[in-house]
């Protein structure tokens, strides 16, 4: 075909169609004076390419002003098919659904041929970290103004279900704002002092910051400052509030801490490639910590039932946050730089509760207002952390209950009334029998497991300083 039938022809399609479409079929009438159109492979792959359609991970994708969405072949179908019906022309739709099925659905020639996916995720990096609202991605850097972005400006692309279905308002960058936001009001109750209050707050900005650092591999630990002895648990004082808040910002896979089983195969399948932070919820007293040492410092393998072992790398796999009534027993090296305790004051409990306090139920009770302060104190959050890291926060009264904690009331009682004296020498089996024969069969465990007394000396002796 000459370039002057061309013309010709993009002519009629101007003025039948009154403007300029784009045409991936060709038209020609038949012996009996019918239309027939065909529709033509490249052209329409071209379409649907200008359409914003891509392949990612040998699936196909949809951008709009660099926000990508997960598609199906039916969905590109549909798509074509509404702008087929918007040239009203009957033949050609009948057409299309013809042939269209056949390409786009049964064999799915055109989906597989889409061009890759040009553009990088936008993720966070050790200097900065973003968060998707409604009207904006939110970018936060250490000692940096928080700004929004526009989703056409951006450099990369993000997923339209990691968008918060909020918009982000900045507010006037100063404490007297943020005092305001009742969640501030919450993290002040449930803290001792200021350096206890910014510990707290950049743990939060830990768990929102979607960028994990390799020498680093940390869980973050929340417990009560009143630690349970004797197997009484003391609840109500605000984990949960914690989790739920991190939860409006990032997305969040649950355990249950009491039924969950760390070593078994299908351990994390309720995890996916989206999942910023992995929940175990309400540890017991004898939780295996030492479970997690791999998927802490390395790959996470999700394995799900009847599906094929998917890793999903360290820098991808969630954070881990416990919340406990007790101690997370562990004071080796090994336990240590793998774990950050937190500790919340017992400020409120199940007779008093932060719905109570503040008249409203936290989140779902909240107005417009009440949510812009509380995405921008989450923000601060973050950029705190960026700017300082988890700022470490240990009273003496914390240490001594986690030793009460990790040993027992009655260990450190006896060790203070009679084997505290330097360089004296006490014999290991005296101490155990005299917990056995004074405070009953609670201690009988220790007569076939020797090693636990000398484990709690050392321990001990750690807190004296000795």
């Amino acid at each position: 075909m000459n370039s002057a039938v061309q013309r010709l022809e993009k002519k009629v399609i101007e003025l039948k169609y009154k403007g300029e479409p784009d045409v991936f079929w060709y038209e020609k009438f038949n012996n009996m004076g019918g239309k027939v159109y065909t529709i033509l492979l490249p052209q329409l792959r071209t379409f649907i390419h200008k359409k914003g359609y891509r392949n990612f991970d040998n699936s196909p994708i949809k951008f709009t002003s660099n926000v990508a969405s997960r598609v199906s072949s039916e969905d590109i179908f549909k798509d074509v098919l509404r702008y087929v019906e918007s040239l009203n022309e009957p033949e050609l739709e009948s057409a299309f659904l013809r042939q269209g099925e056949t390409h786009l659905i049964k064999n799915k020639s055109i989906v597989l041929g889409l061009k890759q996916c040009e553009q990088d995720l936008l993720t966070d990096t050790s200097q900065v970290s973003y968060h998707n609202y409604n009207n904006g991605v939110v970018c936060v850097r250490a000692n940096e103004k928080i700004i929004i972005i526009p989703y056409n400006k951006i450099d990369g692309f993000v997923w339209d279900t990691s968008i918060i279905p909020r918009d982000f308002k900045i507010l006037d960058d100063n404490d007297e704002v943020i005092n305001e936001a009742m969640f501030y009001k919450f993290i002040s109750n449930i803290t001792n002092d200021d350096c206890h209050k910014d510990s707290l707050l950049t743990v939060l900005g830990y768990l929102i910051h979607k960028y994990k650092d390799q020498r680093k591999p940390i869980a973050i630990i929340i417990n009560d400052e009143n630690l349970t002895e004797d197997g009484k648990p003391n609840g109500g004082t605000g984990k949960g509030l914690i989790i739920k808040a991190v939860s409006q910002i990032v997305e969040k896979a649950m355990y249950n801490g009491k039924q969950a089983v760390f070593n078994d195969r299908f351990s994390y399948q309720n995890v996916k490639d989206t999942t910023s932070i992995l929940v175990i919820d309400d540890a017991p007293r004898n939780f295996d910590f030492e479970a997690l040492f791999s998927v802490l410092t390395d790959d996470m393998p999700i394995e799900r039932k009847h599906q094929p072992i998917v890793v999903i790398p360290y820098e991808k796999s969630p954070k881990f946050v416990i919340t406990t009534n007790y101690t997370i027993k562990g004071n080796t090296s090994s336990f240590k730089r793998r774990r950050f305790d937190t500790f919340l004051t017992n400020y409120y409990s199940e007779t008093r509760t932060p719905s109570e306090d503040f008249g409203c139920e936290f989140f779902n009770g909240w107005d417009t207002e009440e949510w812009q302060r509380f995405d921008f104190l989450m923000m601060r959050c973050l950029r705190l952390f960026l700017s300082c890291g988890i700022i470490a926060y240990e009273s003496d009264e914390i240490r001594l209950k986690m030793l009460k904690n990790e040993t027992s009331s009655e260990f450190y009682e006896l060790m203070e009334d009679s084997y505290y004296k330097k360089n004296t020498s006490y014999s290991y089996s005296e101490i155990r029998l005299k917990l056995v024969h004074e405070f009953g069969e609670k201690y009988n465990f220790l007569e076939k497991s020797h090693k636990i007394v000398v484990e709690w000396i050392v321990r001990y002796a750690e807190y004296k300083g000795l």
